[in-house]
């Protein structure tokens, strides 16, 4: 089929009928004509599988007498530097290291809770870059038959509980966390040696969030609640109208519908020929009535291909020497359809296939997202808000996608982005087949949020580098010592566990200042 006819056929009943349409119809033709880019399956990476802790413990004896690095690979959701060396070793968990052992259920007053033992490497739900990884072996399934399950899941569950543990990660809840079910953490250190690290101690505190700098996590103890149903509805706004516009006094609503909300996520198109906010919210339905598939509108294959055509021609614009008024009316044109301002879309279904609400878009592939997580403290959502509709003024800043707003609760480890007070996260996508600087992309934003006392970076996603000067904050360990009080015991700590730094890459060398290891 030719471009012109497969977008008269496919494309055009996605394109509003507007001002600019049939030259936005030119633009798409062209796109797919004479810009297709490169493969969009990630280049697949060698692992050292190790399948019980034993092997775990020989594999980093091995490392540390051949002077390697050591990293472990779960669903390789963060950033390539974060987690692999340049040259050494990745392990790949497996076996017994995937296994969810069922060790009990008791009832507690009113309450029913399932006390289990999961494998590191055991995923979440489906990881579709493993082969090996199904829904029957995931671990939100297999609590699931049991009726129990996690509180709190990010946006997709392809990671395994490992990496999603000691990177932070946290869904869009102010009233639950990953961290509340957590009992204990089992991991081996950088000699070889066995640790189980328990709530309300130094080594629990700084081994939670590690990014595997403590050690091999290798298991991680749950006890976990009842979980059935979860419902809510996905709803589109103007701006004006959405959580996100102002409240009768000017201010955003933002802070009140984060606090008022059990669960809760915001993509906001802020270019300035859309301002539109998809709003997700739901909360848990302890009733059993019928199920309402939540259907996002990227799931579809046909639809995330046609929004990576419009991505694609949005870029290309973005990316003119001189972009005009012209250029953003085309853009307003192309990512309308996507947030279109109908009826609410109410969904009720099992946990495990509503928290994870962008789990059926093709993330790994042609809608491949990269981003930057900027955590700042709740009671800055005024001056967050602020702050980004300043920003968007500059349609540069604005892009060709959404910006994703949600919050976190408060945890325990001294390294999460949320220790000890409840958060706001921003987070900027950047289509990862987008041409052009993500850095720059990224840097508008930790120009603009970084200055906010307390801000933080998610450690699995995109950071600054090491000396970035972020508007008022120079990126370095005094920055980072500024905005995590426990920085100093956290390092002192990671030194008694690994001292010959089997598991420090140059990356985190650079990020930390972890100085070398005398020879």
């Amino acid at each position: 089929m030719e471009a012109k006819e497969f977008f008269s056929r496919v494309i055009s009943p996605f394109v509003e009928k507007a001002d600019g349409a049939e030259l936005l119809e030119k633009l798409m033709v062209h796109m797919i004509e004479d810009d297709v880019d490169g493969p969009i399956v990630p280049e697949e990476i060698i692992h050292t599988h190790v399948s019980s802790v034993e092997e775990v413990i020989q594999a980093i004896l091995k490392a540390k007498s051949e002077k390697k690095v050591l990293r472990v690979a779960g669903s390789a959701h963060s950033v390539s530097d974060t987690i692999f060396p340049k040259d050494g070793v990745t392990l790949l968990l497996t076996g017994d290291l995937r296994k969810v052992e069922i060790k009990e259920e008791k009832e507690e007053g009113d309450k029913k809770w399932l006390y289990c033992r999961i494998g590191a490497g055991c995923y979440l739900g489906i990881n579709p870059q493993d082969p090996c990884s199904c829904l029957q072996n995931s671990a939100c399934y297999q609590l699931a038959q049991k009726g129990y399950g996690f509180p709190d899941l990010g946006g997709i569950i392809h990671q395994s509980i490992g990496g999603f543990l000691s990177t932070g990660s946290a869904g869009g809840s102010l009233m639950h966390s990953f961290a509340d079910v957590i009992q204990e953490i089992e991991f081996i250190d950088g000699t070889g040696m066995p640790h189980t690290a328990k709530p309300g101690t130094d080594e629990w505190c700084a081994v939670g969030v590690s990014m595997g700098l403590f050690g091999v996590i290798t298991h991680v103890s749950f006890c976990l609640p009842e979980m059935s149903l979860v419902e809510g509805s996905e709803s589109n706004y103007n701006f004006a109208e959405s959580v996100l516009g102002p409240d009768e006094e000017g201010n955003s609503k933002l802070k009140k519908s984060l606090e008022e909300n059990e669960y809760m996520r915001v993509n906001w198109f802020p270019q300035k020929h859309v301002r539109r906010v998809q709003q997700w919210v739901a909360k848990k339905d302890p009733t059993e009535e019928g199920t309402i598939k939540y259907d996002s509108i990227l799931a579809c294959c046909f639809v995330s291909g046609v929004a990576a055509i419009a991505l694609k021609v949005c870029n290309w614009l973005l990316q003119s020497p001189y972009p005009t008024e012209f250029h953003y009316k085309l853009i307003g044109h192309a990512l309308r359809p996507f947030v279109h301002l109908d009826d609410p879309n109410p969904f009720r279904d099992c946990w495990y296939k509503i928290l994870p609400m962008d789990n059926e878009v093709p993330t790994e592939s042609i809608m491949k997202i990269a981003f930057t997580e900027i955590w700042v403290p709740l009671e800055e959502c005024q001056n967050v808000m602020d702050k980004l509709q300043k920003l968007f003024e500059d349609q540069q800043a604005c892009n060709n996608l959404a910006t994703e707003i949600y919050g976190a609760k408060e945890t325990p480890f001294w390294l999460s982005m949320s220790y000890n007070q409840k958060m706001v996260r921003v987070d900027p996508y950047w289509w990862d087949h987008n041409k052009g600087d993500k850095r720059k992309f990224f840097s508008y934003f930790w120009d603009a949020l970084l200055e906010i006392p307390g801000s933080r970076l998610h450690w699995g996603k995109y950071l600054p580098l090491p000396g970035q000067k972020c508007g008022n904050v120079t990126f370095n360990l005094t920055y980072l010592k500024s905005v995590y009080p426990k920085m100093d015991d956290w390092l002192k700590k990671r030194e008694e566990m690994d001292p010959d730094q089997v598991f420090v890459t140059d990356y985190w060398r650079g990020i930390l200042e972890i100085p070398a290891p005398s020879q």
